[in-house]
């Protein structure tokens, strides 16, 4: 089984909890970079590697259900896109998770009225927000690749996320001058940038707990 992360943050946090299980070499781990273009590039990859093997999507979504709070976990039923298309997905049995579909979008969703906006254009019902995971549904449903995609809400539908601009590279991280310049220019973003990293350093386990559950539940 191949384990797919969209940026290095969310990969160390898998990593570290399934450490023992990579070790013995029956699964994978990797990065496919943030956004879409990022996973049709992985899939790339995968097409001429010859990969068949399960795969899983892990990481960070955004909410849009009101129900859903920071740390609780989502798998996904069916992968949506902006165009109204729609890949059904299987649902593994998370313990405590929230089944329901969700949404990709080519760039962040970074403030409540833009996560209210998507919802409400797309009338999609989606319940969470992410920038990857279509590219690979679509790619794995059309060769029978079997497929789980499941995240943790990192902020709600009523939270803002940090306008971070080109401070980041396309594997999440930061450059740091470009920060600098960011920080420099809109000296508020300090306040939303602290606040983002204390959560991410909050959820990094919940996130390594989905990833134990994610693999222990998948097919053989």
């Amino acid at each position: 089984m191949l384990l797919i992360t969209p940026t290095h943050s969310e990969y160390t946090a898998v990593r570290a909890a399934l450490d023992d299980r990579l070790a013995q070499g029956r699964l994978g781990l990797t990065q496919c970079g943030m956004g879409m273009a990022a996973a049709a590039a992985l899939c790339r990859r995968l097409e001429r590697s010859g990969w068949t093997g399960a795969m899983a999507l892990l990481g960070w979504a955004g909410g849009l259900s009101p129900d859903l709070a920071a740390g609780d976990c989502v798998v996904a039923n069916a992968a949506l896109d902006t165009q109204g298309h729609c890949v059904p997905l299987p649902a593994p049995d998370v313990p405590g998770a929230t089944v329901g579909s969700m949404l990709c979008v080519p760039a962040p969703l970074a403030t409540p009225q833009a996560k209210r906006y998507a919802l409400r254009s797309g009338g999609t019902g989606a319940v969470a927000v992410e920038m990857e995971a279509y590219p690979l549904a679509v790619w794995a449903a059309a060769r029978a690749v079997p497929f789980i995609h499941a995240r943790v809400i990192l902020d709600t539908v009523d939270e803002a996320l940090p306008d971070l601009g080109d401070a980041l590279d396309a594997q999440g991280r930061v450059r740091p001058l470009r920060l600098i310049a960011r920080l420099v220019a809109r000296p508020r973003t300090v306040v939303s940038l602290l606040w983002l990293a204390r959560r991410v350093r909050e959820l990094d386990q919940a996130l390594g707990t989905l990833a134990r559950a994610v693999v222990a539940l998948a097919p053989e």
